[in-house]
């Protein structure tokens, strides 16, 4: 087991808290007001094509958007933040850094199964607030089951 700072051990305690899924706290709140999310599946967050997501409002719109309902005709299925399950965690620190690996599954809204494995680095400022994370997953598993969803338009020939 790994000798932790008390810094490190508040950096790890600050992750766990993003991953709670049973904590109805703003997880937005966890990070610093100019804090970064970089996540490199660019249709995550704000405008297609975007992957650092900048400021409170920005993270927190990830934080809330598989929650949210999306447009039937948008292709996307976000899955249950209520079914989230996180299993196999492996988590290290040094300094200011925190590495988290782990599983998730969850239900999406439409009803599939969805598992991704899932990578986060953690940069803390002074005041133990996450100011970069950076997201690694299976950008093409996810992009397959959550965001290529698009209902077959019948076609209306007599119309």
């Amino acid at each position: 087991m790994p000798h932790y700072t008390p810094e490190e051990r508040l950096n790890i305690k600050v992750t766990e808290a993003l991953f709670d899924v049973e904590d109805p706290r703003d997880k937005a709140l966890l990070f610093a007001d100019d804090a970064v999310w970089w996540n490199g599946l660019p249709f995550v967050g704000g405008e297609p094509g975007q992957t650092e997501h900048k400021g409170i409002d920005a993270i927190r719109g990830i934080l809330t958007g598989a929650g949210s309902e999306k447009a039937a005709h948008s292709g996307v299925d976000a899955y249950d933040l209520s079914t989230c399950r996180n299993e196999d965690v492996v988590v290290l620190a040094d300094g200011d850094y925190v590495v988290r690996q782990h599983t998730m599954s969850a239900k999406t809204r439409r009803g599939q199964d969805y598992t991704n494995v899932y990578c986060f680095v953690f940069r803390f400022n002074d005041a133990g607030k996450i100011q970069y994370l950076t997201e690694h997953w299976n950008t093409w598993h996810a992009y397959n089951v959550l965001f290529n969803n698009f209902e077959m338009e019948p076609a209306h020939p007599l119309r």
